[in-house]
């Protein structure tokens, strides 16, 4: 990496002091209609004595730390130097041109040396401003790969704790619908311990993953929708709709579940003849669109009282807008009067 951006300003050294002097020997050509020897000599001195005059500055600026000044600073330092540079510039130039060339140093009056000191001088200050500007450009990406690898860090440790919240909760639940069966059928209860075991098998694979496919998180859902029909028996009809277009879409690892989870403990379970839970999936040009609906009412204020319901609300909007930012939407509504439809929107 040191050595590329050795190579990028040296290489941006030379083609930039070669265009400035090409763009002299055409100004000459115009003006005089033909080169001379002379002009492609004083040409030559013009490339070398600029590429060791602005390393000279680069020397100066990186000697005394001037990037660490205040901008005002910065810009007096270098005007001052830039003058002192331009003047040691010309000085060399009309020192070399007189040992090798009477013809050239002839040429040259006492206005000619300040005009050219002051252009030079100009120049230096347009080098040292382009190569702070350069400085500061590559230094706030800098800080700005490490800002968001910071962010993402922090993103990182903290959906991992979304995630840990997770499973204990989905343990948890579970095994307080196994127990309530033990006492009225023990086979079911049996039955039902396979199932969870299953399902944690199956979470297991999934839990270091940020986003799975929507294939493999209804199988999941699929899974637990069995264990609570075991409990639920026909208190629990369910259907999943989807297309296979969806398939194949990124979604948080147990979301969906949360979300039925909560349907079925807040909703369904809770009613004499239980009810129905439908999930469907569609996408149009930006978005996965997942549908969750089940029997029941949604009552905010009921909910907020819930510590395991806020639990699965919270964690699922939080794990969204960790993921996604605002380009993802979650909404929870009563559909009638005897349905509740959750619906998100993650984009593609």
């Amino acid at each position: 990496m040191q050595n590329s951006k050795k190579q990028m300003y040296w290489g941006f050294q030379i083609i930039g002091w070669g265009a400035f002097t090409a763009g002299n020997l055409v100004f000459n050509y115009l003006s005089n209609g033909k080169i001379t020897a002379g002009d492609a000599y004083y040409s030559l001195l013009i490339i070398l004595l600029g590429v060791v005059c602005s390393h000279f500055l680069r020397f100066i600026i990186n000697l005394y730390n001037w990037r660490k000044e205040r901008i005002i600073k910065i810009f007096h330092k270098l005007a001052i130097l830039s003058i002192f540079v331009g003047t040691s510039h010309i000085s060399l130039l009309y020192l070399i041109s007189s040992i090798c060339s009477d013809e050239l140093i002839k040429k040259f009056t006492k206005a000619d040396f300040i005009t050219q000191a002051a252009t030079f001088g100009t120049i230096y200050f347009l080098w040292g401003i382009i190569y702070f500007a350069v400085y500061f450009f590559r230094n706030f990406k800098k800080e700005e790969i490490k800002n968001l690898k910071q962010q993402s860090k922090l993103k990182e440790i903290q959906l991992n704790k979304f995630k840990s919240q997770l499973n204990p909760h989905f343990i948890f639940n579970s095994m307080n619908g196994i127990r309530a069966l033990i006492e009225e059928d023990a086979q079911k209860a049996k039955e039902g311990i396979t199932q969870l075991s299953n399902i944690l098998r199956h979470t297991l694979t999934l839990e270091k993953k940020k986003l799975i496919s929507l294939e493999e998180e209804l199988k999941l859902v699929e899974d637990y929708l069995n264990l609570e029909k075991i409990r639920l028996e026909e208190r629990l009809i369910y259907e999943i709709n989807t297309s296979p277009s969806c398939l194949h879409y990124q979604v948080p690892p147990m979301l969906i579940q949360t979300l039925v989870e909560n349907a079925i403990k807040h909703g369904i379970s809770r009613l004499i003849k239980g009810g129905k839970l439908i999930i469907n999936s569609k996408s149009d040009r930006a978005f996965l669109i997942m549908e969750i609906i089940n029997t029941g009412q949604y009552e905010p204020n009921g909910l907020k009282n819930e510590q395991a319901s806020g639990f699965g609300i919270e964690n699922s909007i939080q794990r969204l807008q960790f993921l996604f930012g605002d380009q993802s939407t979650f909404e929870i509504r009563n559909l009638n009067k005897n349905e509740v439809i959750t619906t998100l929107k993650i984009p593609k």
